[in-house]
């Protein structure tokens, strides 16, 4: 007669495999905060870029049609940095959906562990019970005979 598993074993390779999604769910999550930093950074230097650049006129003369370049490069700075403060938002839409699927998944990881324990308490106090019975029914055969019928 084989011996059937008892359901925490039986429970443990679905909590490994809810784990292991959790582990993906955390990495991504990761990696949206890092691209975040990345596009954060370089919103930063831009911005930095237009100021320094938006700063430094000099007070010389200019020919019209370097100003008229300076300020169509001015205009082009502007537009890629409104682009790039976009790509700044989408990225923190990218790690708003990440964690949300990381809450999720590691909702599912705990209560899976939490569904593990309360078999395990369940089993140990079926066992306890068990060799409780098993306790009572060796010292009822143990008493002499004229004990048991009294």
């Amino acid at each position: 007669m084989s011996a059937k598993p008892i359901q925490s074993q039986r429970l443990q390779p679905i909590r490994h495999l809810a784990q292991n999604r959790e582990d993906e769910a955390a990495r991504r999550v990761a990696e949206s905060q890092q691209a975040l930093a990345r596009q954060e950074a370089q919103l930063q230097e831009m911005e930095r870029y237009l100021q320094e650049y938006g700063a430094a006129s000099s007070d010389a003369p200019v020919a019209p049609s370097l100003l008229a370049n300076r300020e169509a490069f001015l205009r082009q700075l502007a537009e890629a940095l409104r682009w790039q403060a976009g790509a700044v938002e989408e990225a923190r839409g990218r790690l708003a959906l990440a964690r949300d699927l990381w809450t999720g998944k590691h909702r599912d990881t705990d209560v899976l562990q939490q569904l593990i324990a309360r078999s395990q308490r369940s089993e140990l106090n079926e066992q306890e019970r068990r060799l409780q019975r098993e306790m009572d029914e060796f010292a009822q055969r143990m008493r002499p005979a004229s004990q048991r019928d009294a």
